[in-house]
């Protein structure tokens, strides 16, 4: 079950708000963009393009947006533009974790033109807050393997290797290391 609808948390000019199916376009746009401009340099166009079609179409996003395992959360500069956003999810259940309450950080995207300036860590900063809100154990997630900048943000939050799984990125068999953060629930 969903807890209720947020309101918006802002965090060094940056407003933190749930994201509806009214975000849809502007959440498609940035998925594609900020996918493209971190993968496609490392993977063919046509698994590219077969990943973005499959998981960044307006429809699979709205699906996404209204299952009750899925949290999504846009980050807004001053100005109204979604500059960056994170999905939590609770349908995965990996073997390792299968003791805990855990819930997956699966997305976490800031735009180019935001890298760099700590936008991360605010998203980084809601996620960790949900979570403890929320009485989860665990936050996890998968990393690529080769997505060095990727392991080391989140190796400066706390997270450690637990495991790994294959990604399919199109026809491409890819490896994610998953990592995961032990929270400290207040009592």
């Amino acid at each position: 079950m969903q807890p209720a609808t947020r309101p918006a948390i802002t965090m060094g000019g940056i407003s933190i708000q749930s994201l509806g199916a009214a975000n849809v376009d502007a959440l498609r746009q940035l998925s594609v963009d900020t996918f493209t401009d971190t993968y496609a340099r490392y993977n063919t166009q046509e698994d590219m393009f077969l990943y973005i079609n499959k998981h960044f179409s307006a429809e699979q996003l709205l699906t996404e947006i209204k299952e009750a395992c899925n949290f999504f959360f846009g980050a807004f500069s001053n100005d109204g533009q979604m500059v960056g956003y994170v999905k939590l999810r609770t349908s995965e259940k990996p073997a390792e974790l299968a003791t805990l309450k855990h819930i997956e950080l699966e997305r976490i995207y800031v735009s180019k033109a935001y890298h760099g300036k700590g936008l991360g860590s605010v998203i980084m900063q809601h996620c960790l807050a949900f979570a403890l809100q929320q009485h989860y154990e665990v936050l996890w997630l998968g990393v690529w393997t080769k997505n060095e900048k990727a392991m080391a943000f989140y190796k400066k939050w706390g997270f450690e290797i637990f495991g790994k799984h294959t990604f399919m990125l199109g026809k491409d068999a890819q490896v994610d290391w998953l990592m995961k953060k032990h929270l400290n629930i207040p009592q």
